[in-house]
């Protein structure tokens, strides 16, 4: 069974030439796409157009996991 792949989409280039750039997590490593987009949209789209997921990003120190081992 494959599993789907994880993206996220990654803002670069300058303030005043922005451009979008896919990066996908294949066996833990991050891989960029050889493509750059003008819009966050355009990035987003192609994603979900490959049936790919767009990973969430993860806060480094979660409430949840600090909460449960606090005292009532």
């Amino acid at each position: 069974m494959s599993s789907i792949l994880q993206c996220r989409i990654e803002k670069s280039g300058s303030e005043t030439e922005p451009f979008f750039l896919i990066l996908q997590e294949i066996a833990g490593e991050q891989q960029t796409i050889d493509k750059r987009f003008d819009s966050y949209q355009q990035a987003l789209d192609y994603i979900l157009d490959h049936g790919w997921q767009v990973q969430r990003e993860r806060p480094t120190d979660s409430m949840i996991i600090a909460s449960r081992f606090l005292k009532p």
